[in-house]
C-alpha cells in the first residue's frame, strides 16, 4: 500500500478523502461538550463532510457548522436498531428539529435476522420518507459483523427497496470492520441501484482510499485522520 506524503497529488486525494468523510470522533458515549465541539473544529480546518453525533448534541453541533455546509449527521436508533419505527421516527422528527441534515439508520437486525423482512422494509421506509419531507437522504447500517452474507445482500436489497440512498457496513459499536472485499461485495450486489459507505476498520488516510477504489462513496473515521494529517504537516484546507 503506497503510504500518502505531503506533496501535491498526494493533498489532493487526501482533500477528496476529507470531502466524503463523516467525522464520528465524538461518536462516542463519553463524548463531553468540548469534546463535541472540539470535532467541530477539526471539521471545520479539514472540510469533513459531517460531524455525527448523539441527538442531545446535534443543537450544539448545528451552532457549531452553521455556515459551513459541514452536516450535523444523526445517527438513528443506535446501536442495535431495536428499537420500534415509530420511536426510529420521532428521532429523526427531532433531528430535523435540532439541525440534522444527514440521517444514519441501523437496520433492525434483530428482525433482519429472523427474516422478517417486510417489517424492516416497512422500518427503513417510514424513516427514508421521514426524512425526504425535509429532503434528507437516508443511509442504512447493516452492522456487518453480526450477519452473514446472505443477509447482507437481503439488507441491502431491502434498503433499495425503501428508497435509502445507501447502505453502510459498521456502527463501530459492535463486532465487525469494514474491508476491502465487504465493500468490493456490496457494489457488486448494488449494481448502482445505491451507495455504499465505509466505516470501522477505517484507520487511516490509506484504509480510506483502499475503500474508495473500491467502490465506496463516503468513509467514517475518527481522530486518527486528524493526527495523520498534523503528522504529515497538513493544518486544513
Amino acid at each position: 500500500m503506497k503510504l500518502f506524503t505531503n506533496s501535491a497529488g498526494d493533498l489532493a486525494a487526501i482533500r477528496n478523502i476529507c470531502s466524503i468523510l463523516d467525522y464520528s470522533a465524538a461518536l462516542v458515549t463519553t463524548a463531553s461538550e468540548a469534546e463535541v465541539i472540539q470535532a467541530c473544529e477539526d471539521a471545520k480546518r479539514y472540510k469533513f463532510k459531517a460531524v455525527p453525533v448523539f441527538p442531545s448534541y446535534l443543537p450544539l453541533v448545528t451552532r457549531e457548522l452553521k455556515g459551513t455546509g459541514i452536516a450535523p449527521q444523526l445517527p438513528c436508533a443506535f446501536p442495535c436498531g431495536c428499537v420500534s419505527t415509530a420511536i426510529k421516527q420521532a428521532e429523526v422528527e427531532q433531528a430535523i428539529g435540532d439541525g440534522a441534515k444527514e440521517v444514519d439508520m441501523v437496520i433492525n437486525i434483530a428482525r433482519l435476522l429472523d427474516k422478517d423482512y417486510k417489517y424492516v422494509e416497512n422500518d427503513i421506509k417510514t424513516v427514508v420518507e421521514t426524512a425526504g419531507r425535509a429532503g434528507i437522504e437516508v443511509k442504512v447500517i447493516i452492522e456487518i459483523g453480526l450477519v452473514k452474507d446472505r443477509d447482507k445482500k437481503e439488507a441491502l436489497e431491502i434498503s433499495v427497496a425503501a428508497g435509502a440512498a445507501f447502505v453502510k457496513t459498521c456502527t463501530g459499536f459492535a463486532e465487525g470492520r469494514a474491508t476491502v472485499r465487504e465493500i468490493a461485495q456490496l457494489v457488486e450486489w448494488a449494481k448502482g441501484r445505491i451507495k455504499i459507505k465505509a466505516t470501522g476498520g477505517v484507520a487511516s488516510l490509506e484504509d480510506a482510499q483502499s475503500f474508495i477504489d473500491a467502490g465506496a462513496e463516503r468513509v467514517a473515521g475518527r481522530g486518527n485522520f486528524v493526527n495523520q494529517m498534523r503528522g504529515l504537516g497538513i493544518e486544513g484546507f
